[in-house]
């Protein structure tokens, strides 16, 4: 159950001065923030996302996956809720991108599934956490070449689920090159009746 003493204060969560406006941030923080009708092509499945990852929306994930700010993932779940209200996903079940046991262990939670669970109780809507699991340890993306990033995913992630009929929303924190979801569609294979992916953010956008 969330934790509303923050809310009382009616105070921004990143500056903490002025009063909340909307997404628990005050009117300056927000305009900060690029939000946009997001959309990118994952091999003819739909990917939406209601930010770009830079500025401040880069600080805020980065501050809540590696600084613990826990009170982040309230924000970007609403941010991501609204965007599956608006492409009318609700009656989608929910799974999530997944981490594997160590990389949890070492962060000391599970960002995504955190977010994922905030937006369950949000719209009421059915999540599997672990529908997919991740097998394998994979290395840091950004290091990696193009051919490298997918040959680092292949055989990454696992289902564990069976999802026949049923239709799929999978949730990520940032879309960059891809290759994460397009290793999950593959682990999925045609195991479902209709597929899309939302993101909190992305780094690029092909279309809004």
């Amino acid at each position: 159950m969330r934790n509303f003493s923050f809310l009382f204060q009616k105070r921004c969560i990143i500056c903490h001065e002025k009063k909340q406006h909307k997404y628990l941030l005050c009117e300056d923080c927000l305009d900060k923030l690029v939000f946009v009708d997001g959309y990118r092509d994952i091999d003819g499945t739909d990917c939406y996302f209601p930010l770009l990852y830079q500025g401040l929306t880069k600080k805020l994930i980065y501050d809540y996956k590696l600084g613990r700010k826990e009170v982040v993932r309230y924000f970007l779940a609403d941010v991501v809720s609204d965007k599956i209200k608006q492409k009318n996903l609700q009656d989608y079940t929910l799974l999530k991108v997944p981490s594997t046991k160590s990389k949890i262990n070492k962060r000391g939670f599970d960002h995504i599934h955190e977010i994922a669970k905030e937006v369950e109780k949000i719209l009421g809507m059915e999540y599997l956490p672990d529908a997919i699991v991740k097998v394998k340890e994979t290395k840091i993306q950004h290091n990696l070449s193009q051919l490298q990033r997918i040959e680092n995913l292949k055989g990454a992630f696992e289902l564990n689920a069976d999802l026949s009929d049923k239709k799929i929303l999978v949730l990520d924190d940032i879309v960059t090159t891809k290759n994460t979801l397009r290793e999950m569609k593959n682990t999925l294979n045609g195991n479902y009746t209709d597929l899309k992916f939302v993101a909190v953010s992305s780094k690029s956008n092909e279309k809004y």
